[in-house]
């Protein structure tokens, strides 16, 4: 049954590529929208081996991976211990969610303009506007884990005299880590667009900067190549989220 459904759920995902291939197609056949906007499939497809053997693109690359890795692991242990805290003390909560709920609400791409005044075009700056973005989903999806904590554990923890930390790491923290590893999930997405948007208004390195030439070099075809790149390499890291997820979390029922 399981083979079957997962069949179905690849010719389903084959249909739509080939769907949006044959609509792309189309589009600039009919002149919808100018080629110079908006190149034909196979003209980008073609231009995907110049993007490959850019040196300067595969450096960007690292550069954006290593930045997006770095502010999704700090922001990681930085959300999930302050959401640790504050669940655990009465008086820190709603002062964290007043705190939450205010800044998550402006764009991270809008203080991108302080982060180069404060930090220049280096991967500091990239980093920092990461870490502003990504670590509200992650504090949210902590605390909404800790509350959804079952009572009974917590008071068998307590009558065996177990201390703050104690408590935290064995029942507090597994019983929040699906919850979590959401969070994480959504957060690598954030990163990633952050990161890249970073990079094609502001970063002096990065996969971004790359893109920003060959659209000033008026290059459309390799632009699209290497944004298609970008999503298929997006893509398999969420497919990869979600099975480490699965592995990490056996107990939890996944669809």
């Amino acid at each position: 049954m399981q083979s079957d459904q997962a069949a179905v759920r690849g010719v389903l995902g084959v249909a739509g590529v080939v769907s949006l291939l044959l609509l792309w197609q189309l589009l600039g056949s009919v002149d919808v929208v100018p080629r110079s906007s908006l190149p034909g499939p196979w003209s980008v497809l073609g231009a995907l081996p110049t993007i490959l053997s850019d040196h300067d693109f595969l450096a960007g690359a690292l550069d954006s991976a290593l930045a997006t890795a770095i502010t999704v692991l700090v922001g990681s242990l930085v959300a999930v211990a302050v959401g640790l805290v504050a669940s655990s003390f009465a008086f820190l909560q709603r002062p964290t969610m007043v705190v939450v709920n205010t800044f998550r609400s402006v764009p991270a791409t809008a203080l991108i303009p302080i982060g180069v005044l404060i930090f220049g075009l280096g991967m500091e700056m990239k980093v920092s506007i990461g870490l502003y973005a990504v670590v509200w989903p992650i504090l949210i999806n902590t605390i909404y884990g800790v509350a959804t904590t079952e009572p009974m554990r917590r008071d068998v923890a307590r009558s065996l005299r177990w201390g703050w930390w104690r408590q935290q790491a064995l029942v507090t923290l597994p019983s929040a880590l699906p919850s979590i590893l959401t969070g994480v999930r959504v957060a690598v997405g954030i990163a990633l667009v952050v990161v890249i948007s970073t990079e094609l208004l502001g970063a002096r390195y990065g996969v971004g900067t790359v893109l920003v030439q060959y659209t000033q070099a008026s290059r459309p075809e390799v632009v699209y190549a290497g944004v298609l790149l970008l999503g298929t390499a997006g893509a398999l890291l969420f497919s990869g989220l979600v099975r480490a997820e699965r592995r990490l979390v056996r107990w939890v029922h996944h669809d």
